[in-house]
């Protein structure tokens, strides 16, 4: 079995399509049919998360912002019709490792899933130091000696 996958899709017809090409490629599926549901379900455990953005409940900007809190090395994809850069930037900025917007290639997706899930995202305590000045890239903390800049 390949990875599991967290699919938070609202449109059932979309969902159904996805998943089960998906799982005819090995992949386990989940699949929550709104934001709130996709964040419940996301702390059973997934390898990858792909949402959806315009969601009933909980859009898929705030459900990516708050898994983010949880876990800052599970890639997330954005699948969704909202094309505009900002909302492309705002994805981003919200830590999404990648946006694919509809209509889309299955195969695009499925390269892209395979892309993230082979990365590895943990950087564990790495500091870097350079005389009195260090940056905690965990954290995205400077010090100089012990004093924390802005």
């Amino acid at each position: 079995m390949k990875n599991k996958i967290l699919l938070v899709e609202d449109e059932p017809d979309m969902g159904l399509i996805v998943a089960d090409t998906l799982r005819s490629e090995g992949y386990e599926v989940v699949v929550a049919r709104d934001g709130a549901s996709g964040l419940n379900k996301f702390t059973e455990g997934a390898d990858l998360v792909i949402a959806d953005i315009m969601m009933p409940k909980m859009d898929g900007f705030e459900m990516a912002r708050l898994i983010r809190r949880k876990s800052a090395d599970i890639p997330i994809i954005f699948l969704t019709a909202k094309s505009g850069i900002d909302d492309v930037e705002r994805g981003f900025d919200l830590g999404a490792n990648d946006y694919l917007t509809k209509p889309f290639h299955f195969e695009e997706l499925e390269a892209r899933i395979r892309s993230l899930t082979r990365r590895r995202f943990i950087q564990e305590n790495v500091c870097l130091k350079c005389g009195h000045i260090s940056f905690d890239t965990r954290t995205r903390k400077a010090h100089i000696d012990s004093e924390e800049l802005s």
